[in-house]
């Protein structure tokens, strides 16, 4: 049998405002799962400055790039670099190759991935807290909803989207700097990505 959901009115309210049944046991564990996802980043701290957000990836990237100079370097020593590349934890040597060209790349991948994931925008970062909220309404109103979402104040998104920041946050969109109406906009411009989200992932649900 089935495993009931448990009757949530705060879910109950969101789906009644999406134009979705109380009683659809996918719309009800999705819902569920995306409020307890949008609380979460809700609580959690906003990005930090670039200077921040880029010091531990500087070092990482320095200390990767002493290690391959290095590595480069033993190569001038044939005795120690012969002994190093036999160590056990690298595998078998085969051939005349000792060196694991594999550990090399590894080491190149991780100083490029603390290159490109540096940010260089300068002033204050922007908090996309409040943005992930209302993708996540979008997302489920492409999925279960009747109504396709739109900007028409006769839609349903609107207000769904606004009670689901409100319930995500504790904060209401009345408040000073608390509307989510450009959130609304931008989430909108992801409408045929989470449409075609939405019917794949229909096609191919169990």
């Amino acid at each position: 049998m089935p495993t009931e959901l448990p009757d949530d009115p705060t879910v109950n309210e969101l789906l009644c405002l999406a134009g979705v049944s109380t009683t659809d046991p996918a719309a009800r564990r999705w819902l569920g799962d995306a409020l307890t996802a949008a609380r979460l980043a809700a609580t959690s701290k906003p990005r930090p400055t670039p200077a921040k957000h880029n010091t531990p990836l500087d070092t990482i990237e320095q200390a990767t790039g002493r290690l391959i100079a290095a590595l480069d370097k033993l190569r001038r020593h044939p005795h120690a670099h012969g002994d190093f590349w036999r160590y056990a934890a690298f595998g078998p040597v085969r051939g005349s190759q000792v060196e694991r060209a594999d550990v090399m790349s590894a080491l190149k991948n991780i100083r490029h991935a603390a290159r490109s994931a540096r940010v260089s925008k300068t002033g204050r970062p922007r908090d996309y807290r409040k943005q992930q909220i209302v993708d996540w309404a979008l997302a489920f109103c492409a999925r279960f909803s009747t109504e396709i979402p739109s900007s028409d104040v006769n839609n349903s998104f609107g207000p769904f989207a606004e009670r689901f920041f409100e319930r995500s946050t504790g904060l209401s969109v009345e408040g000073d700097g608390q509307g989510i109406s450009r959130q609304i906009t931008v989430a909108l411009r992801r409408l045929p990505i989470e449409m075609e989200r939405a019917a794949w992932l229909k096609q191919n649900s169990p």
